[in-house]
């Protein structure tokens, strides 16, 4: 179930490998992130989801939910603000502190999704702010999505900081 969340997670790791710390905290504008903030955005995200994944598992409630296109998430064209939970510290980072924290965040997840039957996680769900209701095995398949949108984004990055 996770091996497209690992290739993707190696995919960025080489993405940014070689850049300088310089390069990974340089905004290319104002408005936009850094690649250490899109690396920082996806440790948050996973925290996220891996809190909402366990206390989906507490509730009795079962479900049954459709599949979600979540694939759609890969559109780049359409942009989501991220909520201000999930949004990056503006100050620079380490990156072998950044990285230290995504390794045990996709670790967790990745333990979290081993731990439990697929079965029980297709029972139990939380709501995707725009996909709607999705049970924890999709939460868990749209982590690699949701981190291959960010690996275009860090490309983009680099492409405009010229690195």
């Amino acid at each position: 179930m996770f091996t497209r969340n690992d290739d993707i997670r190696n995919q960025i790791w080489e993405a940014v490998s070689g850049l300088e710390e310089e390069q990974l905290n340089r905004k290319p504008s104002p408005q936009q992130w850094s690649i250490m903030q899109v690396l920082r955005h996806l440790n948050l995200m996973e925290n996220v989801i891996g809190k909402q994944a366990r206390l989906a598992l507490e509730k009795e409630q079962t479900v049954s939910v459709d599949k979600k296109p979540y694939e759609l998430s890969l559109d780049r064209s359409r942009s989501v603000e991220a909520p201000p939970h999930l949004q990056p510290p503006a100050a620079p980072e380490a990156l072998a502190d950044v990285r230290s924290d995504l390794d045990e965040s996709h670790q967790a997840l990745n333990n979290f999704a081993l731990d439990h039957d697929p079965d029980l996680l297709r029972s139990k769900s939380f709501p995707h702010p725009v996909f709607g209701e999705m049970d924890l095995t999709q939460w868990i398949d749209f982590t690699s999505y949701h981190e291959e949108r960010h690996l275009e984004q860090i490309q983009e990055i680099k492409q405009q900081l010229g690195v």
